[in-house]
């Protein structure tokens, strides 16, 4: 029921594909209009998403100011995810994650990222 509603909705981004997710914040500060990020983005879920490492704190903060919740995951293995995961805990008040694995964490402990996933999208109701 209304998955395909049009409305906003809630990205996964593993890796290299969260860089759609911080490029349209990054887009939307430079034109000086985050008005249409929560039609767009319902909630975000990164995993190790690099490209949050070389994004401004200005446009991360988008997600804060416009109230999208965010969970940041890593892998305990990942440096880089570690890094990630931290800098959106400070910077967006993302809730933080470590799991069990390498970079991609969700085959290393894939029954524990799914029970993160949905523990997190019950207590935003996404």
């Amino acid at each position: 029921k209304g998955v395909l509603s049009g409305g906003a909705v809630t990205f996964v981004t593993p890796s290299a594909s969260g860089k759609a997710l911080t490029s349209l914040v990054s887009e939307k500060q430079q034109n000086d209009d985050s008005s249409e990020l929560k039609s767009l983005v319902k909630g975000w879920i990164s995993v190790a998403s690099g490209s949050v490492l070389q994004t401004s704190d200005e446009a991360l903060q988008t997600y804060l100011h416009e109230s999208v919740p965010i969970l940041a995951i890593h892998g305990d293995e990942d440096a880089m995810g570690k890094k990630v995961t931290e800098r959106l805990v400070t910077l967006t008040k993302a809730k933080g994650i470590e799991l069990e694995g390498r970079h991609p964490v969700y085959l290393d402990s894939p029954d524990e990222f799914v029970m993160e996933v949905l523990k997190f999208m019950e207590e935003n109701e996404l």
